[in-house]
């Protein structure tokens, strides 16, 4: 999502597991727009981590969270 210095006004985690088993794990910050759902972040970390990890096309969420990123 954001590759920067400055760090995104949310912290998310995102596990996901292949159709082949394997499970892969991504975290980091994001500033979602105005207008933007949960959803909408969930469906776009599913798609960045398949650009990254293209067996994690299609896999399966095992955990998600999106929380505000405070002090």
């Amino acid at each position: 999502m954001q590759n920067s210095t400055e760090q995104g006004s949310h912290m998310y985690v995102l596990t996901l597991q292949s159709q082949q088993k394997s499970v892969c794990t991504l975290s980091g910050t994001y500033t979602p727009p105005s207008g933007v759902t949960r959803f909408d972040i969930l469906a776009q970390l599913r798609l960045d981590a398949a650009r990254q990890h293209p067996s994690m096309e299609g896999g399966i969420v095992l955990y998600f969270a999106l929380e505000p990123n405070t002090v």
